[in-house]
């Protein structure tokens, strides 16, 4: 099979203009991406794509996707470890998983902890996976050929030292986390930027060795804990495994590369399996918009003291009915209410909630009632669903074309709000506007836009920025209101549908190009949803004024 550098963009243009789901585009690039010779794996599906039987790329890169899950699924098979395994991997871990709490410094008693391979050494035990099997292909377009067989070399040395190279101790969530492609687990040295042969032989013959852990993916996959019971509940983090033995060696990298390279496959299966079971079931009760308003309306027929007393009960109801929602400043309460503690920005949100409830139909939380603690305290319903950046992989891409349409309803609704505050940009009830892009995180009010961009131009701005930006703030632009904080993380997608925007303490009275160039900046680590944001506002470009922004952004300190 002869492969050329052009034929890796030729195939990966062929896989994107396929009509397939966007987990399968997701799977199709991780093939490529994380083979070990991407111009050889590219060439592969390109043969197999073209291989003169006239049937649509569609159909042969589904009978491919059934190959490769296949192969993958053998990777995730749990071996039974031998006794005298068992008893070496104890000695040389301590009898203890590696992936310790850092934070503690006296582990439980009780520990557990699972024996897993790296990879499973019945791989090519089966008629499947031999040379002339029906699945040894894709794996070795995948492997490419020298590895593949080195690999197969490495499964079938069967000596007490080859099977300990290929066993780590875990703990039981960990190993199935593990098994089933849900964390990458990467061997790192401190010395070398890219892996070579002479970091492999370095880590092979270390006794103490540094592993970068992450979780893949945000499809949630129940909770991890570590072998001493303690949660893990970072995205990342870095352990030390360090033999109690000299003599016995640690997890082979090639091993553990291997399982690393095919891990973000196994996940994207998982999460394929996943989407098939459809949405989530909508709750047995939920209140209508208009029974939401009437029941708030006897509501205030009840005295503010008596209402403020049964905030703080059911405060502390919700403290031991949902711990994991305590963040801080929001609290999830009882009756599919929220608290939220406004010290940062004191009546604003609140003002917002009312302005969308009279001059709009956009889903948002219910203003229920605020009083006065030792800072105000806002009530206000719950939007059902979860948030963009959770769901987006599960979004089909007719999904994700009507949430483009029903962002641009959004925004064209947010701009028929009138400004009734004596300024021109102001908060909601014409103070100060806070927001985290800016240097001090408040400003204004201003009655003119030259103010506005004057304030975003600080001392820390530099000259050639400046002259980047001049055109762009020489310019006028009207004012309207604005949730200025729109992230993939306060978009709530219900069943697959926009079913709310949460979070308006940022709200206010902007230039008219905010609200886009401040979605592009809380959505620079998704550029698909990026490309959505785009869509929603097709009428109207904002991109120079984003291309400024983006210049400021790089220029502004964190916290001046």
């Amino acid at each position: 099979m002869q492969s050329s550098p052009r034929r890796l963009n030729e195939t990966a243009r062929l896989i994107e203009s396929a009509r397939l789901t966007p987990t399968e585009h997701s799977l199709w690039r991780a093939f490529l991406n994380e083979s070990v010779d991407r111009e050889y794996a590219a060439q592969y599906i390109w043969e197999r794509i073209h291989d003169h039987t006239g049937r649509p790329a569609e159909q042969i890169l589904t009978e491919l996707k059934l190959e490769w899950k296949q192969v993958v699924f053998k990777l995730a098979r749990r071996d039974t470890v031998p006794h005298e395994s068992k008893t070496l991997v104890e000695t040389r871990d301590g009898s203890q998983c590696f992936m310790v709490d850092q934070r503690t410094s006296t582990p439980s008693a009780s520990v557990h902890f699972g024996h897993a391979w790296v990879i499973p050494p019945s791989l090519f035990n089966d008629s499947d996976m031999n040379p002339q099997g029906p699945l040894y292909a894709i794996l070795q377009a995948f492997l490419s050929p020298p590895v593949t067989s080195q690999l197969q070399t490495l499964l079938q040395t069967n000596t007490a030292e080859s099977r300990l190279r290929n066993l780590l101790l875990l703990s039981p969530s960990i190993h199935s986390a593990f098994r089933n492609g849900h964390i990458h687990l990467f061997p790192i040295t401190d010395t070398a930027d890219r892996w070579n042969d002479e970091t492999e032989t370095k880590i092979k013959s270390a006794s103490k060795v540094y592993y970068f852990v992450s979780r893949i993916g945000p499809e949630p996959y129940g909770s991890l804990f570590l072998s001493d019971g303690s949660p893990w509940d970072r995205s990342m983090q870095m352990f030390i495994m360090e033999s109690q033995d000299d003599q016995l060696p640690l997890p082979d990298p090639f091993l553990l590369r291997t399982h690393f390279r095919i891990s973000t496959s196994l996940h994207l299966f998982y999460v394929e399996e996943s989407i098939s079971k459809g949405w989530p079931s909508p709750p047995l009760i939920q209140l209508s918009s208009t029974t939401q308003k009437t029941l708030r309306s006897l509501w205030h027929i009840v005295p503010r003291w008596i209402r403020t007393q049964c905030y703080t009960l059911l405060i502390r109801i919700g403290s031991y009915l949902y711990p994991r929602s305590f963040t801080g400043l929001v609290h999830q309460l009882p009756f599919g209410l929220y608290a939220k503690e406004c010290a940062r920005s004191p009546r604003n949100e609140a003002e917002a909630l009312r302005l969308l409830e009279k001059y709009t139909s956009i889903p948002a939380p219910l203003w229920v009632d605020d009083y006065q603690k030792t800072h105000p305290v806002l009530i206000m319903t719950a939007v059902p669903g979860q948030t963009l950046d959770k769901v987006f992989h599960r979004l089909s891409y007719p999904e994700r074309e009507q949430l483009s349409k029903d962002l641009k309803i959004v925004v064209s609704q947010l701009r028929c709000i009138p400004n009734e505050t004596p300024y021109v940009f102001s908060n909601s009830h014409g103070g100060p506007l806070r927001n985290h892009r800016f240097p001090s995180r408040t400003c204004g009010p201003f009655n003119s836009i030259f103010d506005f961009n004057a304030f975003l131009v600080h001392s820390y701005v530099r000259q050639e920025t400046k002259e980047k930006i001049s055109a762009v703030h020489g310019r006028t632009y009207g004012s309207v209101f604005t949730h200025a904080d729109l992230h993939p993380s306060n978009i709530i997608i219900n069943r697959g549908r926009l079913s709310g925007i949460v979070d308006w303490e940022c709200a206010g009275f902007y230039p008219e190009y905010w609200e886009f160039t401040k979605l592009m900046y809380g959505a620079e680590m998704f550029p698909d949803i990026r490309q959505i944001f785009r869509q929603a506002f097709s009428e109207q470009s904002y991109e120079e004024e984003l291309e400024a922004e983006t210049a400021l952004w790089n220029d502004t300190p964190f916290g001046i």
